[in-house]
């Protein structure tokens, strides 16, 4: 008799060394969620209070600064420049809401979109620009209305804008539908089904 040949199967090798690789090098976090793995939700919390607390402290102190450096009908004189500080500081304010609230309910919004809140929403717009124009607007003690009004019309329609971009972001990435789940329903289904499928029938006559 003749022995049967042994026949033993190895998995390719780019497949071994794909495999090395991968447990090697940990993928990069593509969500917000993955990203803050490694935070609590009490930390996010209590970063959130305390930044919104300093931005409400600091334009409510830089106000109260500018009417004693300057004179106390510095507001009253130009209602518009109040409406203008005021709506900056609407801004800043809304722009870290947006920031922490994707960061503690919005968790399967990509990083990108996160990163870009920072530095296009907090640092180019409200740091940069927003602020460049409110401070030379304040500072020169503009009294022209048309020009206060003009200036806080821009600041209101980014403040517009990121309300909308706010909602677009709670329709996109909002709710708790997870892809993993949602596909493993139907295949429990299936095998549910399935194991029912080879069980006999029992009949039950109505008592």
């Amino acid at each position: 008799m003749q022995g049967r040949p042994c026949s033993t199967k190895h998995p390719p090798l780019a497949a071994m060394e794909d495999r090395g690789a991968s447990s090697a090098t940990p993928p990069e976090p593509v969500t917000v969620g993955e990203s803050m793995a490694h935070r609590s939700r009490c930390d996010i919390w209590t970063a959130a209070v305390v930044i919104e607390a300093a931005l409400i402290a600091f334009f409510v102190g830089m106000a109260s600064a500018l009417k004693s450096e300057t004179s106390p009908s510095f507001f009253s004189a130009a209602p518009w420049r109040l409406a203008l500080w005021a709506s900056f500081g609407v801004y800043m304010s809304l722009v870290f809401a947006v920031i922490f609230y994707v960061e503690l309910f919005l968790p399967r919004t990509p990083v990108a979109v996160r990163t870009k809140l920072t530095d296009v929403g907090v640092c180019a717009i409200g740091v940069g620009a927003l602020n460049v124009m409110v401070a030379v607007v304040l500072s020169v003690g503009a009294k022209d209305t048309r020009v206060l009004v003009c200036c806080t019309g821009v600041v209101a329609a980014f403040v517009v804008g990121l309300v909308a971009f706010w909602g677009w972001l709670v329709g996109r990435y909002g709710g708790c539908d997870d892809p993993a789940m949602t596909a493993a329903a139907p295949a429990s289904r299936i095998g549910s089904s399935s194991g029912l499928a080879g069980q006999p029938h029992v009949a039950r006559l109505p008592i």
